[in-house]
């Protein structure tokens, strides 16, 4: 995939783990991007040149003034607050629903031809095996509820002003720089000092995919032509416990894993898999970073952090 250095994307939410990795990816690509968060420069964004704004996504005069600044051709919005724990059914959601819609509107007045966002398997509600974009949507949380709302009011807001729309449900995703409460790091970070991990049976079956082909799945239809709501994940689902025995056979070969000592919370996904097949054929994406390669990528990357934290 090749850039246009006359295109300017503007990328949301370049803090976090999958804006980041958007935001390095498309620099990488030759894309003029144009990073935005609500800290100051963000630690994922070491290194990287791209030009960082502070702006906090729900002050409508600070998102005006970010794009008058930037006037952006292209706006991937990954900005989301309250992603985990209670704050998925924090009032902050209908927050994030408004944030979404003048974001969208903000990028119809200043002349961009593409808004793209990334939405959440959430979205589905309670589902079992693959599941594709024709499954009618009924979420069960409060956070799926709301990016399902952002999602049609903010494709409402740029169709009817002939602005492209895409929106990207992004399943289990993982890899260097990934939030250390989530379960790969997490399991990785107790292996590492020989500590096994209270887990469930570790019998539900999930879909991870690699940060780093994410970034890549959100550029091929920022910078392509697909248009409307795609899936976007590894395409296929293993068993947590042999994800987690993985983990173990790489770090600590003669750890005894204990599943069963935690039950499954309630709404558990037993099964959680995206169908992608839309997606491959609407822009020719495929993952490129099989779970094996990732897992070792993440444990390499999580070493030096690890043995800081044993000295």
């Amino acid at each position: 995939m090749s850039g246009d250095k006359s295109l300017k994307m503007l990328v949301t939410g370049a803090g976090g783990f999958v804006g980041a990795a958007v935001v390095r990816a498309a620099q990488a690509a030759g894309v003029a991007v144009h990073a935005s968060g609500r800290g100051d420069a963000p630690v994922r964004l070491a290194g990287c040149d791209a030009p960082y704004t502070r702006t906090d996504m729900f002050d409508r005069h600070a998102v005006d003034a970010l794009f008058a600044a930037v006037r952006p051709d292209i706006v991937v919005h990954t900005a989301w607050a309250g992603v985990s724990g209670d704050a998925r059914a924090d009032d902050v959601q209908f927050a994030n629903i408004n944030a979404t819609c003048h974001l969208a509107a903000a990028a119809v007045c200043h002349g961009a031809r593409k808004f793209v966002g990334l939405g959440s398997q959430a979205e589905y509600g309670m589902f079992h095996g693959p599941v594709a974009e024709t499954h009618v949507p009924n979420p069960s949380s409060l956070y799926g509820a709301a990016k399902l709302s952002a999602s049609h009011l903010a494709r409402q807001r740029c169709e009817v002003a002939d602005v492209e729309f895409a929106w990207l449900r992004l399943f289990a995703t993982y890899g260097p720089g990934d939030n250390p409460n989530w379960l790969i790091p997490s399991l990785i970070a107790g292996m590492a000092t020989g500590t096994s991990p209270k887990m469930t049976p570790g019998t539900q079956k999930w879909d991870y995919l690699y940060n780093d082909d994410t970034a890549a799945g959100v550029l091929a239809v920022a910078l392509g032509d697909a248009r409307g709501t795609f899936n976007l994940s590894s395409g296929s689902a293993l068993p947590v416990r042999d994800i987690a025995a993985m983990i173990r056979d790489r770090i600590a070969p003669d750890l005894e894993l204990r599943f069963g000592e935690v039950d499954f919370g309630p709404g558990q996904i037993m099964h959680m898999e995206g169908d992608i097949s839309a997606l491959r054929h609407a822009t020719g994406w495929s993952p490129r970073i099989d779970l094996a390669t990732g897992l070792d990528r993440t444990i390499a990357a999580m070493r030096p952090l690890l043995q800081k934290a044993a000295a």
